[in-house]
């Protein structure tokens, strides 16, 4: 079963350790996106971001971080979102994604925003299975998708 927990001082040493590198060794810049230790460290200096942990089955699996403006709170920006390297290709990315969704839509979310490099087929073929659409806006080589919830 999916559970999201926020990064806190009990979880931050594990979810810094995930990695979607197939070696397993983690780096500050992984081949799609930053490392999970980046992404807490922004969110400490900026209060919209809400970096957060995914468990499957109590076991910890993955991360996602989202931005949310409180004058803007109807709209939410997926920062990052990843599984780490060994739970991939078993179905838990596209639970955990969907768990994420429902979460943000409770929270009074009707609309999310997303950037994928292009090169990332994985993740495209993910978000798009979940009806993201391309804006047309791309940013720094990273393509911006919406989804109306």
């Amino acid at each position: 079963m999916i559970r999201i927990k926020m990064v806190d001082a009990q979880n931050i040493l594990d979810v810094c350790k995930l990695t979607t590198n197939q070696n397993g060794i983690g780096t500050i810049r992984e081949e799609y996106l930053c490392c999970n230790a980046i992404s807490i460290a922004e969110a400490k200096y900026d209060p919209e971001m809400h970096p957060n942990a995914i468990y499957n089955n109590n076991v910890l699996i993955g991360f996602f971080m989202y931005q949310r403006a409180e004058n803007q709170a109807d709209t939410a920006t997926i920062c990052r979102f990843m599984i780490d390297y060994q739970f991939q290709h078993k179905g838990l990315g596209k639970k955990a994604f969907e768990y994420v969704l429902r979460g943000l839509k409770i929270q009074g979310v009707k609309k999310v925003i997303l950037m994928i490099d292009d090169a990332n087929k994985i993740a495209k073929k993910l978000y798009l299975s979940f009806g993201f659409q391309f804006t047309g806006k791309i940013d720094n080589d990273e393509y911006y998708y919406e989804l109306e919830l």
